[in-house]
């Protein structure tokens, strides 16, 4: 498996000196193995993706929040009326997602409507599309604790594991059902947009902090943390600071980032 980071910026875009390292695209991550081109959220990262017309390229929603969606109608790989890409979200149906994006990209919001644009955009149901690839590799999904609702998802083929848990405000009482669903996983996603001592006045924002992710790696089965989904006003030095505060096998993603671990 191959991971790259496209977007790892929580909430809104930016681009200011201050936060060239770390990048300033909100949520997007590519996974690739074997056939497959996998999508986590189309923030205004996934304008960086080169959808490759040789594999099946599914797209997986974690939520409906602009800074997960706003970036789908930017990649004009998408404008390839050869190249199907498919879209599921274990939140909804098929129906719901497609009228949420059609909503979205539409009307008063966007010039085009982009699902009627679009006939290669192929909405499909969770269970449907875990049934048709188990063969090849199991997609789990596990619902989180965010405003409106979220899920996680975990891949795993023959060889790996990861588990993408976007976005989630973190509570104990969670541990025993997020244990079990990240469990040997090579690479856990977390969102880590606060520090504790931020999350103090922010914790019905529905994200968890860096700190509760260290912990969390700490009791867990997993090789690997990447934190993500950085504050908007976090710099480049703020988070070079609090790096120096993570324990071997935790990194702070950046805009750009792969991480091979076939």
């Amino acid at each position: 498996m191959k991971l790259t980071v496209h977007g790892c910026r929580g909430s809104i875009p930016i681009s200011t000196p201050q936060t060239v390292m770390y990048g300033g695209n909100t949520s997007c991550y590519e996974l690739i193995f074997g056939n497959y081109q996998l999508i986590f959220d189309t923030g205004t990262g996934f304008r960086n993706v080169k959808l490759d017309n040789l594999k099946k390229t599914i797209i997986f929603y974690s939520h409906w929040h602009h800074d997960h969606i706003q970036g789908l109608a930017f990649n004009s790989g998408l404008f390839n009326s050869k190249k199907n890409t498919y879209i599921s979200c274990a939140l909804n149906d098929k129906n719901e997602s497609k009228s949420i994006i059609h909503s979205y990209f539409s009307g008063f919001y966007f010039p085009i409507e982009l699902t009627k644009k679009l006939s290669n955009l192929k909405f499909i149901e969770f269970d449907d599309l875990k049934k048709d690839f188990e063969k090849d590799f199991k997609i789990e999904f596990l619902k989180l604790n965010h405003p409106g609702g979220s899920v996680g998802y975990s891949v795993k083929n023959r060889k790996n594991k990861i588990t993408i848990l976007l976005d989630n405000g973190y509570d104990k009482e969670q541990f025993f059902d997020l244990h079990k669903f990240a469990s040997k996983s090579d690479y856990i996603v977390w969102d880590g947009m606060f520090t504790d001592e931020e999350l103090r006045n922010k914790a019905f924002w529905g994200h968890s902090s860096i700190e509760q992710g260290i912990e969390f790696f700490h009791n867990s089965e997993i090789e690997n943390m990447l934190i993500t989904h950085h504050d908007p006003s976090r710099t480049d030095d703020q988070l070079n600071v609090l790096s120096k505060e993570l324990p071997q096998g935790i990194i702070f993603a950046k805009d750009g980032m792969i991480v091979d671990f076939t």
